[in-house]
């Protein structure tokens, strides 16, 4: 462990001895200011539990501040929060992006709080936590209460971008975990898991000459767990390799259709053969697998109705019992004014083997959404690489 903290370290170091070249410049900072408020009214069908529930987490607020450098470099602050799930013990309030950063064409530096590297894309359900157990890498270190504690966590990240269509990326982080150990703090910053990925991506303003491969990448997340019985940082560690891809199958202006997928494989531990506790459900083997289709009609340029159909698949060959989890999720989007959204969500899942010892037998729910996005800016210097709302989860991806 102390020799990827040496290494992380000195990749930071090298970053910022390259910023530091040292002109005369004085300029106001950018302002900007992000909102999306999500309210939904659930009504969920479950085995044994039917309830109705109105629904607005996820709904967030980001202020943020851009300021140029000495150099060609710019430097970022963002400060944001938004409402946590209902059944979390986050509190009301929930600070979710929290960090600066650094960056010029091709490097950016990032330290703070903000989204963790436990999923390569986005899908267009409508909250990122939808099928959480199927697109973003399970923390181990957490008890399973909160779906945060495996999205959000104190992150160090490091990316070069090659050409402006390869991003390489190397992050260390602090992922959460619940509930925190005596001897720690919840502002804790030790690393307890690090990685890297590559990706090829093609820029939003070249989606559509006509080009089917959007996007393909591969990541590797390693949690530097305790395991019992084993002292080397590599048997110790708990990994996870995910795949992902973008196909643009009918990149047309107004009718546009593509395909997104995401497969993670988690070799876990080979004690673990059965689920018995959330601990054992992410340091068990498992394969999990995630499918979009998308159709989105955009009319005078400009995003008018959305339709989405997704299917997720997850199993853990190594257990002592055949255990798996399936979910389709199925969904429309209809633009009723500028940046407002009406939706209807229909989601099933269906839990079979050792993971009824955590969850239901079948989930049915079904969501009629409003939501609102505000993207503001002011005194514009930069151009919107990284807007506000990149940073909060979009079903119009």
């Amino acid at each position: 462990m102390l020799r990827h903290k040496t290494l992380l370290s000195l990749l930071v170091i090298l970053f910022i001895f390259g910023v530091c070249r040292i002109s005369s410049a004085e300029v106001s900072p950018e302002i900007q200011l992000g909102a999306r408020g999500i309210m939904s009214l659930n009504l969920d069908y479950s085995s044994g539990d039917d309830q109705t529930v109105s629904d607005f987490s996820d709904t967030s607020l980001l202020i943020g501040f851009r300021q140029k450098l000495y150099s060609d470099y710019r430097g970022r602050l963002v400060i944001g929060f938004q409402f946590p799930d209902a059944d979390s013990d986050l509190g009301q309030l929930f600070f979710h992006q929290v960090f600066l950063n650094i960056e010029n064409k091709s490097n950016i530096l990032k330290i703070g709080r903000s989204r963790m590297r436990s999923a390569l894309i986005e899908f267009p359900t409508l909250r990122d936590d939808d099928a959480l157990h199927f697109t973003d890498v399970m923390n181990p270190f957490s008890s399973g209460e909160n779906s945060e504690d495996n999205q959000y966590g104190n992150v160090l990240e490091a990316t070069h971008i090659f050409g402006q269509r390869y991003w390489l990326m190397i992050h260390g982080e602090h992922v959460t975990e619940s509930p925190v150990p005596p001897e720690t703090s919840e502002t804790a910053f030790d690393l307890n898991a690090i990685g890297i990925s590559f990706e090829y991506y093609i820029p939003e303003s070249q989606t559509w000459n006509r080009k089917i491969l959007k996007q393909i990448g591969i990541g590797f997340n390693n949690f530097l767990t305790s395991r019992p019985g084993y002292s080397g940082d590599i048997d110790q560690a708990l990994k996870n390799i995910i795949f992902s891809s973008i196909l643009n199958i009918y990149p047309d202006p107004v009718h546009f259709w593509d395909v997104r997928h995401q497969t993670i494989y988690n070799p876990g531990f080979s004690e673990v053969k059965e689920i018995t506790d959330y601990p054992n459900l992410t340091r068990a083997e498992s394969i999990s697998t995630f499918t979009s289709l998308r159709y989105l009609y955009r009319r005078l340029e400009r995003p008018t109705a959305q339709l989405s159909a997704s299917v997720g698949y997850k199993t853990f060959p190594d257990l002592l019992s055949t255990t798996e989890q399936i979910q389709v999720v199925a969904n429309g989007f209809y633009r009723i004014g500028e940046n407002f959204d009406a939706g209807l969500q229909f989601q099933y899942q269906d839990n079979k083997g050792d993971v009824k010892n955590l969850f239901r037998d079948h989930e049915i729910r079904v969501q009629f959404a409003l939501v609102y996005s505000i993207d503001q800016l002011w005194n514009k210097q930069f151009d919107a690489r990284d807007s506000l709302l990149n940073l909060e989860h979009g079903y119009i991806p």
